[in-house]
Formats: structure tokens, C-alpha cells, sequence
């Protein structure tokens, strides 16, 4: 799912980050009704992201930026208890960060075509439901039995 502790373990692996999952994310930073403008605007091109091409969607984030990078930059005209002056806005900033951070993993399914890579992680986590509720039934396996029990599992289901 695109998790950075992910990528230590599987460096050469190609990691999709679930959209659904970076569009919920932006959604709980900018909150459901955002006040701002910026936070209006970012929470509808947000949710282009999965009907959007790489290109195209970072595209239209950049023009995002640019016109409200003045209103992601204000700073409180009060220090904190440090001395500094913290930034107003940082839901929106948190959300625009979001969208930076994951960008090389939003659209991986489009770098690797001929992997028929998925853009949300929907059937995966239905596989590791019905796996866990199979390996909930044989409560009692040793960690060997267990490691036997979920690859027979996965190779039944074609993984």
C-alpha cells in the first residue's frame, strides 16, 4: 500500500499506493467542509485522482500551488512556546504533503501496465480478511503449520 516501512523489505518491488486510501487521507486533513478556498479546491481535485492520469493530476496540483501558495505560507502572527512562528494553515499544508510524499506511488499501475497492477488495495484486503478468518479456525497451529497453512492458502487462491 505504498507504506515506507514496506519498501525497506521489498526494494525492487513495485509498490501502488491504494488512491482510495490517499484521497480518505487528504480528506480527514482538509476535514469534510473545508473553510478555505485552498482547502475547497484541493479537496475536489483530490477527488479526480482516480479518473486522472499522473501527468494530468500533477499538473493541475501544481496550478493548485501556485495560486494558493501565499495562503499555504501565512504564519501566525503569535510564536509558539519555542519563539517560532508556526504555520496557519496546516491541514492543508499536511494534505498538499500527503499528495507530494505518495506522488511516486500513486501511479505506478500506469509505469508497469503489463503488471495489471490495481489502483486501490479493495481485493487485497478482502484476500487478507478471508485469510484471517481461515487461519482464525486453526487457532492452535505452530508457526511452521502457520507459514504452510497461508502459502497453501495464497496458491489455491493464485497468488
Amino acid at each position: 500500500d505504498g507504506k515506507r516501512g514496506l519498501l525497506k523489505d521489498l526494494l525492487n518491488a513495485p509498490i501502488q499506493m491504494c488512491q482510495f486510501h490517499q484521497v480518505a487521507l487528504v480528506i480527514r486533513k482538509l476535514t469534510r467542509k473545508p473553510k478555505s478556498e485552498a482547502g475547497k479546491a484541493l479537496k475536489i481535485l483530490v477527488k479526480t485522482l482516480k479518473i486522472s492520469r499522473k501527468n494530468e493530476f500533477y499538473i493541475n496540483l501544481y496550478h493548485w500551488y501556485l495560486k494558493h501558495k501565499t495562503f499555504l505560507n501565512e504564519r501566525s502572527d503569535k510564536p509558539d512556546e519555542k519563539g517560532k512562528y508556526p504555520y496557519k494553515h496546516r491541514g492543508v499544508r499536511s494534505a498538499y504533503a500527503s499528495l507530494l510524499r505518495n506522488m511516486d506511488h500513486l501511479f505506478t499501475f500506469e509505469k508497469y501496465a503489463e503488471l495489471n497492477i490495481e489502483k486501490t488495495t479493495n481485493r487485497l484486503e478482502g484476500l487478507f480478511s478471508e485469510l484471517k478468518r481461515n487461519l482464525a479456525a486453526h487457532n492452535g497451529l505452530t508457526k511452521y503449520h502457520k507459514i504452510m497453512f497461508i502459502k497453501d492458502f495464497l496458491n489455491k487462491k493464485g497468488c
